[in-house]
């Protein structure tokens, strides 16, 4: 027998063997990119759990609402007053994401190694909130301590402007006549908003973002407040096991196109971006980004 006749033996009896390791590969490499979408899918789906102020309640509603529809997983939002949401997460060591109503409170979580990433989305404004058409006439802080004038806080053992507000005054050294006139101290800043829109109080101390879904209420700057400024950010819990998810929720929360466009319509000053990589525009973009951060 000839030598092209042996090959061409040898090649008819091996065709069905590389046929079959081709197919195998094919299937291999389908398996591997199905595997990916999985991965990818199961980011976009995984339920994840929020900490978040009160402050910030209706601008994260609105945003959580957006991110179900546009990845259709669940975002569970436990919302209260900031001190009270560290505690919560350093007994439980539970939760996914913690966002307080300053940045103060995140430094604390990571001194105690409960938060392992930090990102900045905001700011807002303390200032004093009246009736609308101010029927009390408050021009001034000196108005609010006024004996006529029930002057409501937040409580500054628990809530992020309580606490930003009385470090203030005390460096100024008008703590304690402050602290003389409050009629109550609140929970958190929503609950003096709601006392001073009910009538139950003349005037109070709140968040100038916070004013957006009170249209009955007003605002007035004093001196004193000017730079009672908070800082919003938001920190990864060090415990998440849905870390993957949470990063996704985080780079939508941080786009401008996204969770920065709310806060803006919230009345929040929004800072500028801080990365090209929250710039981004739509959810398949975010969600890239963060598959290919894994």
């Amino acid at each position: 027998m000839n030598r092209p006749l042996l090959l061409l033996i040898a090649l008819v009896v091996a065709l069905p063997f590389l046929l079959a390791l081709l197919s195998g590969t094919d299937h291999t490499a389908k398996g591997r990119a199905d595997s990916e979408d999985a991965d990818e899918t199961a980011i976009r789906r995984a339920p994840i759990t929020l900490f978040c102020a009160a402050s910030n309640q209706a601008v994260m509603q609105a945003i959580v609402n957006d991110y179900r529809r546009d990845f259709e997983c669940e975002v569970f939002v436990n919302y209260g007053p900031s001190q009270g949401l560290l505690s919560q997460i350093e007994v439980s060591r539970t939760g996914d994401l913690f966002l307080p109503a300053d940045a103060s409170y995140l430094q604390s979580a990571r001194d105690k190694d409960l938060v392992s990433e930090t990102h900045p989305i905001a700011r807002m404004r303390a200032v004093i909130v009246v009736r609308r058409g101010n029927p009390k006439s408050i021009r001034s802080l000196d108005d609010c301590l006024r004996a006529d004038v029930r002057f409501v806080q937040a409580n500054p053992d628990a809530a992020g402007i309580g606490r930003l507000t009385r470090s203030l005054f005390q460096r100024q050294g008008n703590w304690a006549a402050v602290d003389r006139a409050t009629t109550a101290y609140r929970g958190n800043v929503t609950e003096v908003a709601n006392d001073v829109a009910v009538g139950s109080a003349d005037a109070g101390i709140v968040y100038d973002a916070v004013l957006h879904d009170y249209p009955d209420l007003e605002p007035v700057e004093i001196p004193e407040l000017e730079n009672a400024v908070s800082d919003i950010e938001i920190g990864i819990i060090s415990t998440s096991k849905r870390k993957p998810s949470a990063s996704l929720f985080v780079k939508y929360l941080t786009a401008n196109a996204h969770g920065k466009r709310r806060y803006r319509e919230h009345g929040f000053d929004v800072t500028p971006p801080q990365t090209a990589a929250l710039q981004t525009n739509t959810p398949q973009a975010v969600a890239s980004q963060a598959t290919d951060e894994r």
